[in-house]
């Protein structure tokens, strides 16, 4: 085998989806966290199309002790499309991300064929009319810029999500200059947005992380390949990049597997393992403000006993 076998203990997985969603899913919250518990992941977030999900991790944050659980806003059409006051009401209630539009994003129905679907599922909300952040002279809407003030205001993380590149491009130079600290384009080799690295490249310089999504990967989708994603991580810098699941389809393994099969990948594609590290542990973490991991500290033996 090429290389050691990578180690995820610690790792965090900010971009999973488990049910109840309107896209069919493998399994719920519980199941994600006890498995990614089991694995030795050190927190995870769940991200919903259709409902805000802090009120989700804070339940299941309850049911699975030892995993911290994080939850966030997607604003799709549900939420009211880019709406302030929820995105204001789930800052409130604990959100730690704020994702801009998906599955109902203007850029995601035109690559895709209209909202609520992809190449491979369908989810179970009706089709609308897409939405788009910007307005017809290409300038950012005023409850896009409320928005991106509200992250600011919370030093919530901001997710560029599923729309064009041009828009990507307007939002994180705009939320950079309001102050936003913590931004994350996601998965940008999927078909939405589907960035070159120069592209990338220009995003990051600004302070966004680039999101690698095992999905994007993943033989159902298939948008990259880990050779591409991993060059680009080299070429960018380990410090700007960060790993994700985006799992919890039913074609893909449980969200913490397909990280850590990611991960493996992209090592034996030449990333190394001090860098493997900084995408799964260091810069989740910076994100989410959460200092270095605990140590683990072994109970005291007492005298005389002898361990197995």
């Amino acid at each position: 085998m090429k290389g050691p076998l990578v180690d995820v203990s610690g790792a965090i997985d900010l971009h999973c989806h488990p049910a109840p969603d309107l896209f069919p899913r493998l399994a719920d919250d519980v199941e994600v966290a006890e498995h990614a518990h089991g694995m030795g992941l050190r927190a995870v977030m769940i991200k919903s199309h259709y409902e805000p999900s802090p009120s989700r991790a804070a339940h299941t944050q309850r049911m699975v002790p030892g995993i911290q659980v994080f939850g966030g806003i997607v604003l799709n059409h549900s939420v009211g499309g880019v709406n302030p006051a929820a995105a204001e009401a789930a800052l409130k209630l604990g959100a730690r991300e704020v994702w801009m539009p998906t599955v109902d994003a203007r850029y995601h129905a035109e690559v895709h064929g209209g909202t609520g679907s992809y190449d491979v599922q369908q989810s179970a909300g009706s089709p609308r009319p897409g939405i788009s952040v910007s307005d017809d002279d290409g300038e950012l809407r005023p409850e896009t810029l409320e928005v991106l003030d509200l992250v600011a205001e919370h030093d919530a993380i901001l997710g560029t999500c599923h729309l064009s590149p041009g828009e990507i491009r307007l939002l994180v130079a705009e939320a950079r200059r309001r102050g936003v600290r913590r931004i994350t384009v996601t998965h940008p080799f999927f078909k939405v947005p589907n960035l070159s690295l120069e592209e990338l490249t220009e995003l990051t310089a600004l302070g966004a992380y680039a999101e690698f999504g095992y999905c994007t990967i993943s033989p159902m989708w298939g948008y990259a390949n880990p050779r591409r994603i991993a060059e680009a991580v080299q070429a960018i810098g380990a410090r700007h990049c960060l790993l994700v699941s985006d799992a919890g389809q039913r074609h893909n393994p449980m969200p913490a597997e397909a990280l850590r099969i990611f991960a493996q990948s992209l090592h034996e594609c030449g990333v190394s393992e001090e860098d493997v590290s900084t995408l799964i542990r260091t810069n989740p973490s910076d994100l989410l403000d959460l200092g270095a991991a605990p140590a683990v500290v072994e109970a005291p033996v007492a005298e005389g006993v002898t361990l197995p």
